[in-house]
C-alpha cells in the first residue's frame, strides 16, 4: 500500500524527485520505470501526453491510498481474500514461467512448417470485457442472437470500434495479443470463441476471413522466424503443463465421497436454507482423499470461500465442484514447490506481486467510489428520459404454429389454411409440439427475442397473416402472428436503482474525475514538469 517515499521534512523537486503530493515524493526512477512498463503493455509511442497522464495515475494512486479512508476497503473479508489470492496466483505464474515455459524448445523444421502452414493474414472483429464476468454475460448475450454491432456500441469507446461492430481488419503474426492470436489461428471463418483472456483484459473473437500468401520466400521466413517461435511456444504451453503436472501430482488417485460432495455443494450454495424439512449438513465427513492424504468438508469449505466470487459463483454442480478441489490441491502442491525455490524473494516476483497489489486496490476502490457516489435525482430523470429506449419492456408477441416433418405435409395444410380452415384445429391434429398442440397451436404471449432469426420476420409480419412453410432443423413450420405489443416504458420509479447503475457506468471517468478533485484540493500537490518533458528513454534495441 506504499510504494511512494513518505517524509516529514520539507521535501523539494530535483533531478530525483518528479513530483511531490503531500508528504509523498514520486522518484523519478520509478515514474520512469511505470511509463516504459505501460509503453511495453499498451504497444503506444512515447509523446508528452502519455508522459502526464502516467504521472497523474502516480499522482491519483497517492491522493487515493494516502489522503483518502480506506478502511471500508482493507477490512473487507473479500478483499483480504483477493489479495492472498494474487499472491498465490503470483508464485504459480512465475513457477510456471521458470520450470514449464522456459524449458520449451522449438525446431527450425518445426518453425519452418508452421511458416507454410499459418502464413496467413485473418479478417476478425471482437468484443473487449475487463473481467470474466463480463465477457460471460457478452458471450450469452451473443448467443441468444445479439449482434456484434449493437453489442460494440456498448462496450467500446473508441468511436471506429464502436461504429463498425468491432472489426479490426486483417492482421498477421505479431500485429495482436499472443493468447489472442492463439485463439484466431484456429478458428474458422464465421466462429465466434469463448472468453479469451489476454493481456489487456477478454475477447470475444469472430473471424470474417483468411487470406493466405501465395507466395513465401526464404527472407520472409528470416524475417518472421521469431514470431513464428513464439507462436508455436504458446501452443506448446498446455502440453507442457500437462506433462510436467503429471510428474507433481497423479490425478487419477482423487476419489470422491459423492454424497459428502452434494452435502458440501448444498452447504456452498446456501440451498439448505430453502428445504422444507433442512436436515443438518455433516461437514466433518471427508470429501476427497488423495493417496494418504484426505479433506473433510469444513476445511474445503473454508478454502472454497476464500477463491475470489467470480470464480466462485461458477461452482454451481458436483463435477464443478470436484474440478474446484482438484484445482485447489494441485495448486496447494504446487506452491509448496514455489516456496522452496524461494520465488518470493526475487526483485521481480515482488515487483510483480506489488503492481498486481496495487491494481486489485485500484479495483476495489474504483468499484467503492462509483458505488458510493450519489447522484441528485433530477440527474437521474434527465438521463431516463434521454435514454427511455434502455428502460422500456421488450417487445412481445403471440404466435401459433404448426410443425411437421415433410414439406408435402406443410404444403397441404398450408393450402387448406388458405381456404378457410381453423388453424388451432389443425395444430391440434397435426402439429409435433404437444404442448402448443394441446393450444391450438398458440404459443402465448413471449419476449421477441425468444424466437431468435425468426423475431424480425414474425414482428415484421401483419397480424393474422400465413406465414411458411419454414425450415427450422428437421422440422417444416406454418406460423401466424396473433398479436403485438411494442416496447413500453417503464416509470422512473420503478427502476431507479437501474436507472442510477447504468448512469454511473456510462458516467464512470467524470464521477472519479470530481471524486479526485475533491482530494486534490486538500493536498499541495507539485510536480517536476520540465523533468517529465526532457527525459530520455533507455535504448532496448
Amino acid at each position: 500500500m506504499t510504494g511512494f517515499t513518505a517524509c516529514k521534512k520539507e521535501l523539494k523537486l530535483d533531478e530525483h524527485t518528479v513530483a511531490i503530493v503531500g508528504e509523498y515524493a514520486i522518484p523519478f526512477e520509478q515514474y520512469k520505470n511505470r511509463y516504459q512498463e505501460y509503453l511495453d503493455v499498451t504497444y503506444q509511442k512515447d509523446n508528452l501526453f502519455l508522459r502526464l497522464g502516467v504521472l497523474r495515475n502516480m499522482i491519483n494512486e497517492i491522493l487515493l491510498k494516502h489522503y483518502d479512508d480506506n478502511r471500508a476497503i482493507l477490512n473487507s473479508e473479500e478483499y483480504q481474500n483477493d489479495q492472498e489470492w494474487v499472491k498465490k496466483e503470483m508464485l504459480l505464474a512465475y513457477l510456471k514461467e521458470d520450470d514449464i515455459y522456459s524449458k520449451i524448445r522449438v525446431t527450425d523444421q518445426e518453425a519452418r512448417e508452421a511458416f507454410v502452414r499459418l502464413n496467413e493474414k485473418i479478417a476478425a472483429r471482437h468484443l473487449y470485457a475487463p473481467t470474466e464476468e463480463e465477457a460471460n454475460r457478452l458471450y450469452e448475450l451473443l448467443m441468444k442472437g445479439a449482434s456484434f454491432d449493437s453489442l460494440a456500441r456498448e462496450v467500446f469507446t473508441d468511436s471506429t470500434l464502436r461504429s463498425n461492430g468491432g472489426y479490426l481488419g486483417y492482421f498477421t503474426w505479431g500485429d495482436m495479443d499472443p493468447a489472442f492470436e492463439d485463439a484466431a489461428y484456429q478458428m474458422k471463418i464465421g466462429e465466434i470463441s469463448k472468453p479469451v483472456k489476454t493481456a489487456q483484459g477478454y475477447s470475444i473473437i469472430k473471424i470474417e476471413d483468411r487470406k493466405r500468401v501465395p507466395i513465401l520466400t526464404e527472407t520472409e521466413y528470416v524475417k518472421k522466424k521469431g514470431q513464428i517461435i513464439r507462436f508455436i511456444k504458446i501452443s506448446k504451453r498446455k502440453p507442457a503443463e500437462k506433462e510436467y503436472l503429471q510428474k507433481v501430482v497423479d490425478l487419477k488417485a482423487f476419489q470422491f465421497d459423492d454424497q459428502a460432495v452434494e452435502d458440501l455443494l448444498t452447504a456452498l450454495k446456501g440451498k439448505q436454507e430453502f428445504a422444507q424439512e433442512a436436515k443438518p449438513i455433516d461437514l466433518s465427513k471427508t470429501v476427497v482423499r488423495y493417496k494418504t492424504e484426505k479433506w473433510n468438508g469444513s476445511e474445503l469449505l473454508k478454502a472454497i470461500k476464500k477463491i475470489p466470487s467470480y470464480h466462485r459463483d461458477r461452482i454451481d454442480s458436483s463435477e464443478k465442484l470436484k474440478a474446484a478441489i482438484k484445482g485447489l490441491i494441485v495448486n496447494q502442491k504446487l506452491l509448496k514447490i514455489a516456496e522452496q525455490k524461494g520465488y518470493a524473494r526475487l526483485p521481480e516476483v515482488k515487483h510483480a506481486l506489488a503492481n498486481a497489489e496495487n491494481n486489485l486496490y485500484l479495483k476495489y476502490k474504483r468499484k467503492y467510489i462509483l458505488q458510493n457516489a450519489t447522484v441528485p435525482d433530477s440527474i437521474l430523470q434527465q438521463y431516463y428520459r434521454k435514454n427511455i429506449w434502455k428502460f422500456k419492456e421488450p417487445r412481445k408477441i403471440n404466435v401459433r404454429e404448426i410443425l411437421v416433418a415433410d414439406l408435402q405435409t406443410a404444403l397441404k395444410i398450408k393450402k387448406q389454411l388458405l381456404d378457410g380452415a381453423d388453424f388451432a384445429q389443425l395444430a391440434r391434429k397435426y402439429s409435433l409440439r404437444g404442448w402448443t398442440a394441446q393450444n391450438g397451436g398458440e404459443t402465448g404471449y413471449a419476449e421477441l427475442d425468444r424466437f431468435g432469426k425468426l423475431k424480425d420476420k414474425f414482428w415484421n409480419t401483419p397480424v393474422g397473416k400465413i406465414i411458411g412453410p419454414l425450415k427450422i432443423e428437421n422440422v417444416y413450420g406454418l406460423f401466424r402472428v396473433e398479436g403485438k405489443i411494442d416496447a413500453q416504458p417503464v416509470s422512473f420509479e420503478q427502476i431507479k436503482d437501474q436507472v442510477e447503475e447504468e448512469y454511473k457506468g456510462e458516467n464512470q471517468t467524470e464521477i472519479m474525475r470530481a471524486y479526485l478533485q475533491k482530494l486534490r484540493k486538500k493536498v499541495k500537490i507539485e510536480r517536476n514538469l520540465d523533468l517529465v518533458k526532457s527525459f530520455v528513454l533507455d535504448n532496448k534495441e
